[in-house]
């Protein structure tokens, strides 16, 4: 009998459309990995429901039955009776209460294997500024940088004048939003104050991070546990005309926003000491699963380079760069799925064979 896996899609962020892209595909990859895949909606009002999957894959409204999360069973109950029960889950809610952690919890105390990051490689991860330091105590180079949290939005000048004497450009980002959300990149002192605002609207935390102007932006993709990870091959994004970085009209608005050079033309050195990196940084934030982490690299010297993000549920549509990076590895996505189930299946057996009892 085919194992049911959940696929937990939607959400209540920005990157909701995107969450419901990568839902096809790995929804449509389980079942061609032979798993039968169960697509479970979460709207952004709420209510989880049971979608159909000629729905998600037609691109119709996903109605179904309202699911409620039975912690002391381990399913979900559908409103009106009757129980789904999978065998393990998939969560693919990209950005803010899917891959902050916050769901993680959840799924843990609902006592299911999930794929993925854990509760705290996912908040962690989430976080553009303590991941930056976890991987910095690793003896990972990053950029200079200043932090605005919101006390501290009143009265933020010395803050704005300490982060301009790191030299422009500066890039301003939320601290804690995936996809280019909210991101700019700043030229002048002037431009400084709105795009910090601007970035205020997702997030009660804000980066300033010094800019390495023209940085290649380098990218690379990570999968295993803490038992043994591994990194595929490197890609380079290259923004296309009016995009000077890869923003989200890049990503998802533009079709022509982007190249991706696959493999990226790097030094042969160069390129291993990336995917060691990745794979350093990955293991240091306590990932499990996957991770895409993004690299920028200098234009002038390819051996200064710096970790710019971890990405722990990264896209996984046609288009994103996660699959294609393992596909030019040499895995094919049904492949990443299927390893992907076998890693949280893995890690809920050996969390349950830690103790509960003091003696």
């Amino acid at each position: 009998m085919k194992k049911k896996v959940g696929v937990i899609f939607g959400g209540k962020s920005p990157e909701h459309e995107v969450s419901i892209e990568s839902a096809k595909t790995v929804c449509a990859g389980l079942e061609k990995a032979g798993f039968s895949a169960l697509p479970i909606y979460v709207p952004r009002s709420g209510g989880w429901r049971l979608a159909a999957m000629k729905d998600l894959l037609a691109g119709r409204p996903l109605k179904g039955p309202v699911l409620e999360p039975s912690l002391a069973a381990g399913c979900f109950l559908k409103k009106g009776g009757g129980r789904v029960k999978p065998d393990a889950l998939f969560p693919i809610i990209h950005g803010s209460t899917g891959e902050d952690g916050v769901l993680q919890g959840l799924l843990e105390l609902l006592g299911v294997p999930y794929s993925g990051c854990g509760v705290t490689a996912s908040a962690v991860g989430m976080d553009k500024v303590i991941s930056k330091e976890l991987a910095a105590l690793d003896g990972v180079p990053v950029l200079p940088h200043v932090v605005v949290r919101a006390h501290q939005r009143a009265a933020m000048g010395p803050l704005l004048k300490k982060a301009a004497r790191l030299g422009f450009p500066l890039f301003v980002k939320p601290v804690a939003q995936g996809s280019s959300v909210g991101v700019a990149k700043v030229k002048r002192l002037s431009q400084l104050r709105p795009a910090v605002l601007d970035a205020f609207r997702f997030d009660n935390a804000v980066l300033i991070e010094k800019g390495v102007d023209r940085a290649r932006e380098i990218v690379c993709g990570v999968l295993g546990s803490p038992a043994g990870a591994k990194a595929s091959v490197c890609g380079e994004v290259v923004p296309k005309g009016k995009h000077e970085f890869f923003d989200y009209e890049a990503k998802y608005l533009d079709d022509d926003g982007m190249d991706f050079l696959l493999p990226a033309p790097l030094a042969a050195p160069v390129a291993a000491r990336l995917r060691e990196l990745a794979v350093r940084i990955f293991l240091a934030l306590g990932g499990s699963g996957m991770a895409r982490v993004d690299f920028f690299v200098d234009p002038k010297n390819e051996r200064k380079v710096y970790f710019c993000e971890i990405n722990t549920l990264p896209g996984f549509t046609s288009h994103s760069l996660y699959p294609r990076l393992w596909a030019k590895t040499g895995l094919k996505p049904e492949r990443v799925l299927k390893e992907l189930v076998r890693i949280g299946e893995r890690g809920l057996a050996a969390r349950r064979r830690l103790t509960t009892a003091r003696k």
